[in-house]
C-alpha cells in the first residue's frame, strides 16, 4: 500500500458573490514511503491547493486523501510543512528557539528539546548559528531553519511549497543538493511543489506534471533515473525537453482558452 493516496480528489472554492471556482479536479496519485516526489505545473494549475489538502489545511470537495490508509482529517505532526517565504519564522526567537517551537508545543522537557533542536540545526549545516535571530540570517539560512524545524518533529512526510523560489541561483543549487542528502539520511517522504523544471529533475525520484488551471489535474508522471543530476548529461537534457514540451502545451492551451473567453 502506498504511503500517500489521492483518489479522484477535487477542490472548489466559492467566492463572496457565490460564483464557484474549481481549482483541482479528478486528481489521483500514489506516493511511496521514502519517495521524493516533485509536482510541477504552470502557474495557477492547483499545485499549492494539492499540497494544502495533503497538509490538512483544506478539505477536498470531492474524493479522498489517505496517509497509511487513514483519511486525512486535519493537520498533524506527521506532515511537516516548509513554505516559500521566511515569514513563518518567529522574529523574536533565535534560530534554535524556532526549531524548538514544535517540540515545546508537544510538551518535551527543556533538555530533550534543546538536544533535538541542536541535532537538526547541525544536520542542516548551521552549527554556531543557534543564537542568531532571523533578521541576522541570510535567505538560505532561514530556509534551513524552516527545514530543521519541520524535521525536528520527525514527520513521516515533508511538504515543501516552492521553498527555494526566493533564493539566488547559486544558493538554490546548494540547498537542493543538501536537501536530497538530508532526506536520504532521514528517510523522509517528500512532496515538493515547484514551477522550475531544472529543480524538479535535480530533486525528484518522480516528477508529476499538472494540466493548466482552472480545474488542474495530473497529466503525466515521469520517473527520473539519473545517477548524477548533471545538466550536461544527455538523459537530463532529454527529461528536460520532455517535461518542457508537456508544460508548454498546457500553457498554450490555457492561453487559447483565455483568448476565446475574452472574445466571447
Amino acid at each position: 500500500m502506498a504511503l500517500i493516496e489521492f483518489n479522484n480528489v477535487g477542490k472548489a472554492f466559492t467566492s463572496r458573490s457565490g460564483a464557484q471556482f474549481v481549482a483541482v479536479q479528478d486528481f489521483s496519485l500514489q506516493i511511496q514511503k521514502g519517495e521524493f516526489f516533485c509536482l510541477l505545473g504552470p502557474s495557477g494549475c492547483g499545485k499549492t491547493t494539492v499540497l494544502g489538502m495533503l497538509a490538512g489545511f483544506a478539505e477536498p470537495t470531492t474524493g479522498r486523501i489517505t496517509v497509511d490508509g487513514a483519511t486525512i482529517s486535519g493537520p498533524t505532526r506527521d506532515r511537516g510543512v516548509v513554505f516559500q517565504g521566511d515569514d513563518s519564522l518567529f522574529g523574536w526567537l533565535t534560530a534554535l528557539d524556532n526549531i524548538e517551537f514544535g517540540l515545546r508545543l508537544r510538551g518535551l522537557r527543556k533538555g530533550e528539546r534543546r538536544d533535538t533542536a541542536m541535532r537538526y540545526l547541525e544536520l542542516v549545516g548551521l552549527h554556531g548559528q543557534q543564537d542568531k535571530f532571523p533578521a541576522e540570517l541570510s535567505g538560505g539560512m532561514k530556509q534551513r531553519i524552516q527545514i530543521a524545524r519541520a524535521l525536528a518533529n520527525e514527520p513521516k512526510i515533508l511538504l515543501m511549497d516552492e521553498p527555494f523560489g526566493a533564493l539566488d541561483a547559486q544558493t538554490r543549487e546548494i540547498m537542493q543538493r543538501e536537501l536530497r542528502q538530508i532526506c536520504t539520511m532521514t528517510g523522509s517522504s517528500v512532496l515538493f511543489i515547484t514551477h522550475d523544471i531544472d529543480e524538479a529533475i535535480a530533486l525528484g525520484s518522480r516528477v508529476g506534471i499538472m494540466t493548466a488551471g482552472p480545474a488542474g489535474t495530473l497529466k503525466d508522471v515521469i520517473s527520473i533515473e539519473l545517477e548524477e543530476r548533471s545538466r550536461t548529461d544527455m538523459r537530463y537534457v532529454e527529461y528536460y525537453a520532455k517535461i518542457q514540451g508537456t508544460i508548454r502545451h498546457e500553457v498554450e492551451r490555457a492561453t487559447r482558452q483565455h483568448t476565446r473567453r475574452k472574445a466571447a
